[in-house]
C-alpha cells in the first residue's frame, strides 16, 4: 500500500506533463524507474491507465478516473517538501544564475523579480546570454537552459516548453517561390543559431506527418533576438518564440512560413552542479520557478510526445 502511494505520485507527475521521460526527470528519477513504478500500479490495479506509443501516451478511462485521486497525494507531497525545505533553507547571501537573453522581455523576468522580492537581503548575480555557460569556471549556482540537458555531471529539471514558429517579411518572401513543403526550407536563406543545430522538426497540423530538415545559415549569431531582427530586416527565414513574434504578427510586419505545419517546441531546464545543497537557496529558486510554470504547462505544449 505504502509503495502504491510512491507509484501514484509517478504517475500524477507522468500524466501532468504529458511524458515519462519529463515527468521521471521532475521526479528526480530515471526513465526506467519511473516505467517501473507505472508498470508495477497497473500491476497492482489490475488496469492500464496509459494507451502508449512511440510518441506519445493517452489517459485510459480508469487513468481519468485515477487521475483526482493521484493529483490530491502528488500536490500534498511537492507542498510537505516544498514547505520543509524553506522552514531549513541555507540563508545564502548571495546567488549566481544564468539564464537565455531571450527571457529578458517573457514572463520569467517577473517570476525572477518575485524571488528576489521574497528575498530582499540575497544578492542575486544574473549572467543573461544565450550561449552556455560554465557552471563550474564561472560560479553559476543554477542556470536555466533552452535545450536538452547534454553534460550527464550535472543534474536538471524539466520547467516548460516554448512555442516557436517559422517567420520572415512579406519582402523577403516575394523574392522566392512560396515554400510548398517543408524540404523547400532547406533550400532558403535562414539566419542560424550558433549555439543550435542547424535543422528543425516539423508536425504538419492535420495528418501529424514530421519531417526534419537540414539547412546551411547564410548568417549566424549567438543570441535569439538578433536573429529575429534580421530576419524582420528581410534577410532570411528565423524560428523565434511565439511571444516575441506576437505584435508583429498582428500588424503584419512579419509572417508565418508553412502555418500548416508546427514546428518542434524548445524544451527549458534548470541545471545544477550535483553536490548543490537540497536545502539551498538556489534549489528554492529552482522550485519557485517550476511552480510558477507548473499551471501553464499545457499551454507552452505544442506536442505532448516524448523527443
Amino acid at each position: 500500500m505504502i509503495e502504491d502511494i510512491r507509484y501514484l505520485i509517478v504517475f500524477a507527475k507522468i500524466a501532468e506533463i504529458g511524458s515519462i521521460s519529463k515527468g521521471a526527470k521532475a521526479l528526480g528519477l530515471s526513465s526506467a524507474t519511473a516505467s517501473q513504478h507505472l508498470t508495477k500500479l497497473e500491476k497492482n490495479l489490475g488496469c492500464a491507465l496509459f494507451y502508449r506509443n512511440t510518441r506519445k501516451i493517452t489517459l485510459t478511462h480508469d487513468g481519468e478516473k485515477l487521475l483526482e485521486t493521484a493529483k490530491s497525494i502528488l500536490e500534498t507531497y511537492e507542498q510537505g517538501i516544498n514547505d520543509l525545505r524553506k522552514s531549513s533553507i541555507i540563508r545564502s547571501k548571495k546567488l549566481n544564475i544564468s539564464i537565455p537573453a531571450i527571457f529578458i522581455h517573457g514572463s520569467f523576468m517577473k517570476h525572477i523579480t518575485d524571488f528576489i522580492k521574497d528575498f530582499p537581503d540575497l544578492i542575486i548575480n544574473i549572467t543573461c546570454d544565450d550561449e552556455k555557460n560554465d557552471l563550474v569556471f564561472e560560479n553559476i549556482d543554477v542556470a536555466f537552459r533552452i535545450g536538452e540537458p547534454l553534460d550527464s555531471s550535472l543534474k536538471s529539471k524539466y520547467l516548460f516548453d516554448i512555442p516557436r514558429s517559422i517567420v520572415a517579411t512579406k519582402n523577403y518572401l516575394k523574392t522566392h517561390e512560396e515554400p510548398q513543403t517543408p524540404y523547400d526550407l532547406e533550400t532558403m536563406s535562414w539566419i542560424g543559431l550558433s549555439m543550435r543545430p542547424h535543422s528543425r522538426i516539423l508536425r504538419n497540423k492535420n495528418n501529424a506527418e514530421e519531417v526534419k530538415i537540414t539547412y546551411n545559415p547564410s548568417i549566424c549569431v549567438n543570441n535569439v533576438e538578433a536573429s529575429y531582427q534580421l530576419a524582420k530586416l528581410d534577410v532570411g527565414l528565423a524560428a523565434p518564440p511565439n511571444y516575441l513574434i506576437k505584435n508583429d504578427i498582428i500588424s503584419g510586419d512579419i509572417v508565418k512560413v508553412l502555418p500548416q505545419w508546427e514546428l518542434q517546441p524548445l524544451n527549458v531546464y534548470a541545471i545544477w552542479q550535483a553536490n548543490l545543497p537540497i536545502n539551498s537557496i538556489a534549489y528554492l529558486l529552482i522550485n519557485k520557478i517550476y511552480s510558477s510554470f507548473e499551471s501553464k504547462n499545457t499551454k507552452y505544449h505544442i506536442y505532448r510526445n516524448e523527443y
